[in-house]
């Protein structure tokens, strides 16, 4: 790399737009000598520079040199003559990240330096931050917010998320879209696998609107998920389907061509997200989300939840998918109808700023009256950022099919 930048640096343009970033350090002894005679001459001269010229200069620099040594220079000037020049941009692409490495290198000796009881490194150490300092600022900040109203108003449409189906949902939160985060939130034994189910593979669900959709599992093995979206989507009993597979698949199909499900136990959120790099979802649910493991040290659960949350809600962001996280509600929640993100087990602030929508889901304690299990459930809607409706909606559950309906 030194030969084409020092070709590069022959040109005078080059040298002076990126003279406050060169240092003689960044090169190897014999290159070194070589920038000292560029820098010299372009202090002088104000045009580009040919390898005569420089040689001439090195000769009339050292009249004693012997002839190994102008051999030795001459050959450095060949080198670098027969070499490509970099481009203007990527010239100053490669002397900045060389300048940076430099300036690493300098402050890592000065630490080193201080660490042996070297009071005069501070002083230095904190001359070269502030000389530095805005060669390591950012200068690419990328196009502000867009006024162009039909952006604006494409963005928040509905026509860019993908629909609940269940119609007394829908009617008050159309769905969810691309970069938004859905919190979805209830005790044990409530239903939320099959929530997550019916909206997914059931009838007009996200795989019937053609999303592709990446169920990651860590709590029950995604096998029984799985059967559960067949359910679904077939409306059938595990015995129906048993005494009929063909007619369960067929009704599958669709869901079965969308839907991707993969245990994620004991997963971290850096396997995750290269995991759904790879297979590129529309819609990413992740049961249960409090459960992914996150890097760093914290003092607290509450901590590292609201870490694992705000960059979950990144994760939605950076690959451009809707992003379902399910989460357990505390004991609070226990035989309430309303399921609100204060009753959020571990961390309760800290996950209702992250999402966009926040759905409880709650249920009667108890049996019918008759002695029959109660099958309505209570979707709560207690943070919503895309439609602005707070409430609660009755519906039924129907395990047997893993269905929600209205």
């Amino acid at each position: 790399m030194e030969l084409p930048l020092l070709k590069t640096l022959l040109r005078s343009s080059d040298y002076k737009a990126n003279q406050s970033k060169l240092k003689r350090s960044i090169f190897s002894d014999d290159a070194a000598e070589l920038y000292d005679l560029l820098d010299m001459a372009h202090a002088k001269y104000s045009h580009d520079l040919k390898p005569d010229e420089v040689y001439a200069l090195w000769i009339a620099d050292h009249p004693v040199a012997t002839n190994t040594e102008k051999a030795d220079f001459r050959d450095l000037l060949d080198d670098v003559q027969r070499s490509e020049a970099l481009s203007e941009d990527i010239a100053q692409d490669v002397i900045s990240k060389l300048h940076r490495r430099e300036i690493g290198r300098e402050i890592t000796s000065l630490g080193i330096n201080l660490s042996e009881g070297d009071t005069s490194a501070m002083g230095l150490l904190k001359a070269l931050l502030d000389r530095v300092a805005d060669s390591y600022s950012p200068d690419d900040f990328g196009p502000t917010t867009s006024k162009e109203l039909d952006e604006l108003l494409a963005i928040s449409s509905d026509e860019n998320r993908w629909q609940f189906n269940i119609h007394t949902l829908s009617r008050q939160l159309y769905g969810i879209g691309a970069g938004e985060f859905m919190i979805v939130l209830a005790r044990p034994e409530t239903g939320k696998t099959s929530f997550l189910v019916s909206l997914t593979a059931g009838p007009g669900g996200f795989c019937d609107q053609g999303a592709k959709v990446l169920f990651l599992g860590n709590e029950e093995r995604t096998e029984r998920t799985m059967l559960r979206a067949v359910q679904s989507a077939s409306g059938m009993t595990r015995q129906q389907i048993a005494d009929d597979p063909d007619t369960a698949m067929a009704a599958f199909s669709c869901a079965k061509t969308n839907l991707e499900m993969m245990s994620v136990v004991d997963w971290n959120l850096d396997t995750v997200e290269s995991f759904v790099h790879k297979m590129k979802p529309d819609v990413l649910i992740i049961d249960q989300s409090d459960k992914v493991g996150v890097s760093g040290q914290y003092q607290a659960t509450h901590e590292r939840l609201r870490e694992l949350y705000r960059r979950l809600r990144e994760l939605a962001k950076r690959h451009n998918c809707a992003l379902i996280g399910v989460s357990q509600a505390s004991a609070e929640a226990e035989g309430k109808t309303r399921v609100d993100f204060s009753m959020a087990e571990g961390s309760k602030t800290g996950k209702a700023a992250e999402a966009d929508v926040i759905l409880g889901i709650g249920k009667h304690s108890g049996d019918n009256e008759d002695g029959q299990p109660d099958h309505t459930r209570f979707l709560t809607i207690s943070k919503n950022k895309l439609s602005g409706y707070h409430g609660t909606i009755a519906v039924m559950m129907e395990p047997d099919i893993a269905r929600y309906n209205s």
